[in-house]
């Protein structure tokens, strides 16, 4: 209480100030219709103002939550997108774990993405890494909190392929120019190509489940001298825009390893 009253003495002046600026409009809105509309029309605007930077504030505040309920969404179709792609011989799903994109290079000829995330919550090496859109990576390096994944604008990453339309298989590389474009190499002339169709994942390895879309085909050039196309594929996903991507987790990964190592030796 001592301290209210310390402040109302240490301001006086402009609480009379206040008060008496205060009182005279009230006098002159009391004497005068016009001061009165003239007021009025003052408390009008100022008002709406003040409700127009009130709501801005309020949206940039609650767009935070927004875009966390996005995300969640985004989690869920991607989930229920795997759910379908169940393994043949198996009844078990793919799952997914949420992570955090906390630097992402693209201008390199081998670029990498940094991820707040790590063993911490289940994340593991060669696990691939996916947006709503599409592949962006697979992660290469675990720690507890943090994890590395190689980025698939990296020249030394190669990613099976294939086209949605057909089951002709190529690889996905990069040439280290365009950001936005990657080379799906080794598909046979057999397959018939039109510019636009999509190509997406070959489900060959334990890296990344078959059907996940990548891109669709923006140029292709067909050599009579050689026996495969050179195409060009444009990225659904804008690599140079990642934010929350998910790692994905196959269900028997190891069996599937141990099977390949077996027949490979």
């Amino acid at each position: 209480m001592q301290q209210l009253v310390n402040a109302i003495i240490r301001f006086r002046n402009g609480l009379v100030y206040v008060l008496l600026i205060s009182l005279s409009i009230f006098l002159l809105q009391q004497s005068s219709s016009y001061h009165r509309s003239l007021i009025a029309n003052a408390g009008l605007y100022f008002g709406t103002q003040l409700n127009s930077i009130v709501y801005s504030l309020s949206s940039y505040v609650s767009l935070k939550k927004t875009n966390e309920l996005l995300i969640e969404e985004n989690q869920i179709l991607l989930d229920q997108l795997l759910s379908e792609k169940k393994l043949p011989s198996d009844t078990l799903s793919y799952s997914t774990v949420r992570l955090q994109v906390i630097r992402n290079s693209f201008i390199n000829s081998y670029n990498y993405i940094t991820l707040r995330g790590g063993k911490n919550i289940g994340v593991e090496k060669e696990m691939g890494l996916v947006t709503s859109k599409g592949i962006v990576g697979v992660v290469q390096f675990v720690e507890n909190r943090y994890s590395q994944a190689i980025s698939i604008l990296n020249k030394d990453l190669q990613i099976n392929a294939k086209l949605k339309n057909s089951n002709h298989f190529g690889s996905l590389t990069w040439s280290g120019d365009d950001p936005t474009k990657m080379d799906l190499i080794d598909v046979p002339k057999t397959a018939i190509l039109n510019l636009g169709d999509t190509i997406q994942t070959g489900g060959m390895s334990t890296i990344f489940p078959p059907g996940i879309p990548i891109g669709m085909i923006s140029d292709f050039i067909d050599d009579q001298s050689l026996s495969f196309y050179d195409i060009e594929v444009s990225l659904f996903q804008d690599m140079t825009n990642l934010g929350s991507v998910f790692a994905i987790d196959h269900p028997i990964k190891e069996e599937v390893k141990s099977i390949q190592q077996s027949t490979n030796e």
